[in-house]
C-alpha cells in the first residue's frame, strides 16, 4: 500500500516533469530572441523575422487540436508525442543549413505550444482536487523560470556557437525530459467497463479550422504592423480569418461530436475568463516587448531614455520580472485557493497596471527599473495561475484540456496584439530618418496604451460572476454536473460517478 509520503513524493515529482515540459514552450521562443542577430546574418532580416514568427502561428493552429486529442485520446500520450515532435524540430533547425528546413524545424517546434494547456489538464486528473489550485502555480512558474535564465543563457550560447547553439540546447533539453515523462506521469485512464460510455470521436478539421482561424488574425496583426494596415498581407489576412472562424461556426453547430463544443465557448464563466486573459496578455507582452527595445535604444543625443545596452546587459536591469513571475505562480495558487481565482486576477491586473504605468515614467536609473520590473513579474506570475484557475473552475473533467486550450490560443492572441498593435504606437514618433528610433513620447504613450488594457481588463474581471469562491480544482464543476444528472433523473449515471 502507497503511504501518504510516497503519495506526496510521487506527486512533486509529477509536477516536477510537468514544469520542465512545460519550460520548452517559452523557451523556443525567448531563447531565440537573442539570436535573431545571427540569424539575420546568415539568412537576412526578413529570414530572422520569418524563424522567430513561424513557431508561433504553428502553437497557435496546433493549440486548440492539441487539446481536443488529449481530452479524447490521453493528456499522457499528447505530451509526449507532442514533446517529440518539439525535439525533431530542434534537431532539424540545429543542423539546418538552408532557411526552408530551419523553418520546418520550426513548425515541428511549434507542436509543443499546446503543452502548458495539456499540463494543467493533467494536474486536475493526477493530483487530489485540494492541491490543484497551488499545483496550477507550480507548473506555471516555470515561465518564470524562462523569463529569469533565457536572455543570459540564450546570449550565453549565440555568442559561442551561434544559433545552432540555440537549437542544440533546446533538443538536448527535450532529449533529457521526455523520457522522464514516460516514467513518471501517471498512464492515461481507459474505461475497462463494457458499460462505460463511447469514447467521443476526434473532428480534427473542427479544430484546425479554429486554429487557422487564430493563426490567420495573428499573422494579419503582425504584417499590419510591419508593412502598414493597408498592406497585402494584413488585408488579405482578416478576411481569411473570418472565412475560416465562419467555416468553423457552420461545422461545429450542428455535430454530435465537435472539436470545440460552442456551448463552452458561449458559457458565461468561459467567455467572462477569456476575454480579460487576452486584455491582460496584451498589457503584459507589449511591455516585455517595448522594456527590451527601451534599454537596447543606441544612444542618442536628445533621447534621455536611451541607455544602449547590450542584450546580455539589459538582462541584468530586468531579471527580477523573471523573479517577480516566478513568485507570483505558487502564491497565486494559494490565493485562488484560499480567496477565489477572481481576486487573485484583480491582484494580478492592478499590479501589471502599476507597473505599465512606472515604465511610461521612463525611470533612468537601474534601481528603479529592476523594482517595476519585480512588480510587474509578480502580476504576470499571478494571471497566469489565476486564470488557469479560473478556466479549471468553468468547464467539467472531460473537457478540461480543450477548456485550458482556448486559454491559451487566447493568450496567444493577446500576446499578439500587445507585442504589435500596442507596441506600435510608439512609431508615431519617430527620430531620424532610418526610422528605428523613436522619442521618449513614443513610448510612454504606448506603456500609457498597455496600461489602459490592463485597467479594461480588470474592471472587466470585476464584473465577473465567475471563480468569486475559494478555488476547488474543478470539484465544484464536478458537483454541479453531478446536481443536473440528478435532475434529469440519470441516478446511474451519479452512481457511477461517486464509485
Amino acid at each position: 500500500m502507497t503511504s501518504p509520503t510516497d503519495s506526496r513524493i510521487r506527486q512533486l515529482g509529477i509536477l516536477a516533469v510537468l514544469v520542465l515540459l512545460t519550460e520548452t514552450a517559452p523557451l523556443e521562443v525567448s531563447l531565440v530572441y537573442p539570436a535573431a542577430r545571427s540569424l539575420a546574418q546568415s539568412f537576412g532580416s526578413a529570414g530572422a523575422d520569418a524563424v522567430t514568427g513561424t513557431v508561433s502561428l504553428a502553437a497557435v493552429v496546433c493549440i486548440p487540436l492539441l487539446g481536443r486529442i488529449a481530452d479524447v485520446v490521453g493528456k499522457k500520450r499528447v505530451l509526449l508525442y507532442s514533446g517529440a515532435l518539439f525535439a525533431s524540430g530542434s534537431l532539424l533547425c540545429a543542423v539546418a543549413a538552408s532557411l526552408p528546413l530551419l523553418l520546418l524545424g520550426r513548425v515541428l517546434q511549434g507542436a509543443v505550444g499546446g503543452a502548458l494547456a495539456v499540463a494543467y489538464a493533467m494536474v486536475r486528473d493526477a493530483l487530489p482536487r485540494h492541491r490543484v489550485p497551488v499545483a496550477l502555480g507550480i507548473v506555471s512558474s516555470g515561465i518564470g523560470i524562462s523569463g529569469i535564465t533565457a536572455p543570459f543563457l540564450g546570449g550565453a550560447l549565440v555568442d559561442r556557437y551561434g544559433y545552432h547553439g540555440v537549437f542544440w540546447f533546446l533538443f538536448l533539453l527535450s532529449a533529457l525530459v521526455l523520457p522522464l515523462a514516460a516514467v513518471v506521469l501517471p498512464g492515461d485512464q481507459r474505461p475497462n467497463d463494457a458499460s462505460a460510455p463511447e469514447r467521443p470521436r476526434l473532428d480534427v478539421p473542427g479544430a484546425l479550422l479554429l486554429g487557422l482561424a487564430a493563426a490567420a488574425l495573428v499573422s494579419g496583426i503582425s504584417a499590419g504592423v510591419r508593412s502598414g494596415w493597408s498592406s497585402p498581407g494584413f488585408l488579405a489576412a482578416l478576411p481569411s480569418a473570418a472565412l475560416l472562424a465562419i467555416g468553423f461556426w457552420r461545422r461545429e453547430r450542428s455535430r454530435p461530436d465537435p472539436a470545440i463544443d460552442l456551448g463552452l465557448l458561449t458559457a458565461p464563466a468561459v467567455r467572462g475568463t477569456l476575454l480579460p486573459a487576452v486584455l491582460t496578455t496584451a498589457c503584459t507582452s507589449a511591455v516585455a516587448y517595448l522594456l527590451a527595445q527601451l534599454l537596447q535604444t543606441p544612444r542618442h543625443a536628445g533621447l534621455g531614455y536611451a541607455f544602449g545596452l547590450t542584450a546580455l546587459a539589459a538582462a541584468g536591469w530586468t531579471f527580477t520580472l523573471g523573479l517577480g513571475s516566478l513568485a507570483g505562480g505558487p502564491i497565486g495558487g494559494y490565493l485562488a485557493r484560499r480567496s477565489g481565482p477572481r481576486g487573485t486576477a484583480l491582484t494580478a491586473q492592478a499590479l501589471v497596471t502599476v507597473g505599465a504605468f512606472g515604465f511610461a515614467a521612463l525611470p533612468g536609473q537601474r534601481g528603479a527599473i529592476l523594482l517595476i520590473s519585480l512588480v510587474f513579474g509578480l502580476g504576470i506570475g499571478l494571471a497566469y495561475v489565476a486564470f488557469a484557475n479560473l478556466i479549471t473552475e468553468a468547464v467539467p473533467d472531460e473537457r478540461a484540456a480543450t477548456g485550458t486550450a482556448l486559454l491559451a490560443v487566447a493568450n496567444q492572441l493577446g500576446a499578439a496584439t500587445g507585442a504589435s498593435v500596442l507596441a506600435s504606437v510608439r512609431t508615431l514618433y519617430p527620430v531620424g530618418p532610418t526610422g528605428t528610433l523613436f522619442a521618449g513620447s513614443g513610448y510612454r504613450l504606448a506603456f500609457i496604451c498597455a496600461a489602459a488594457a490592463a485597467l479594461l481588463a480588470l474592471l472587466t474581471t470585476w464584473r465577473m460572476r465567475h471563480g468569486r469562491a475559494p478555488a476547488t480544482g474543478g470539484a465544484a464543476t464536478r458537483r454541479t454536473d453531478l446536481s443536473a444528472a440528478v435532475a434529469a433523473g440519470t441516478k446511474s449515471t451519479i452512481a457511477k460517478e461517486m464509485i
